[in-house]
């Protein structure tokens, strides 16, 4: 046994190239985000309605893919499953993007149209999540591309709260715990991206944005009650 937690706190294959609390913060981040993408799925599920902005979800599937099984880099067990089973998860979230995703706009839109916005979208995100990588301007973690979509993310997710105008079709719980997991997950880079002035600054701005849309939400839920 002992032998066992030595090869794991030693062996790169299993903690990459972080220290032991450095994996802690990412597992904690993960458990926060499989939750919320646990919560999107059961929601989807019950009111038909999906809340991850359209725009962003195909970016978001489309990088967990590629840095999930595609692109191989010494980041760690944590990391390295963790998006995987991001990507599983976020299978179910966009089958509901693809039923429900159109529910997000007021205007009309034809299934076909819609469909091939969806593709479009996809593939234009994965050239560039590809091409950002190949380029060499990401980090080995992927947390340059993260953090530019969880920019998207953040920033939609009030745009679309205030758009739609129905609290119901959103959850203070993700609310949160999107809010949370990002926070441990840009508490690592400032720990061990110090010297990485572009994603600390986008971590900032996530942290500002996330932290924007709890207080829209629980202002919004104070006065319906």
């Amino acid at each position: 046994m002992k032998e066992w937690i030595e090869k794991i706190l030693t062996n790169p294959e299993y903690l990459g190239k972080f220290t032991l609390t450095e994996n802690v913060l990412l597992l904690v981040g993960v458990i926060f985000w499989v939750y919320v993408y646990g919560e999107l799925i059961y929601r989807a599920k019950t009111i038909q309605f999906v809340e991850m902005p359209v725009f962003i979800a195909c970016g978001n599937i489309v990088w967990e893919f590629l840095w999930g099984f595609v692109i191989q880099e010494d980041m760690g067990i944590v990391l390295k499953w963790g998006y995987r089973l991001a990507f599983i998860l976020d299978v179910f979230i966009f089958y509901y993007i693809i039923k429900y995703g159109k529910k997000q706009w007021k205007i009309q839109v034809a299934d076909r149209n819609y469909y091939f916005l969806l593709f479009f979208l996809c593939i234009g995100w994965a050239g560039l999540i590809y091409t950002f990588q190949i380029n060499r301007y990401d980090l080995f973690t992927g947390s340059n591309s993260a953090y530019i979509l969880n920019l998207f993310i953040s920033g939609l997710y009030p745009v679309l709260f205030l758009s739609i105008g129905d609290i119901s079709k959103f959850s203070y719980g993700i609310a949160w715990t999107k809010f949370i997991g990002t926070a441990f997950f840009s508490w690592f880079l400032f720990l061990f991206f110090p010297d990485q002035p572009f994603v600390l600054v986008l971590a900032v701005l996530v942290f500002l944005a996330d932290l924007y849309y709890v207080i829209l939400f629980y202002n919004t839920r104070k006065q319906k009650i």
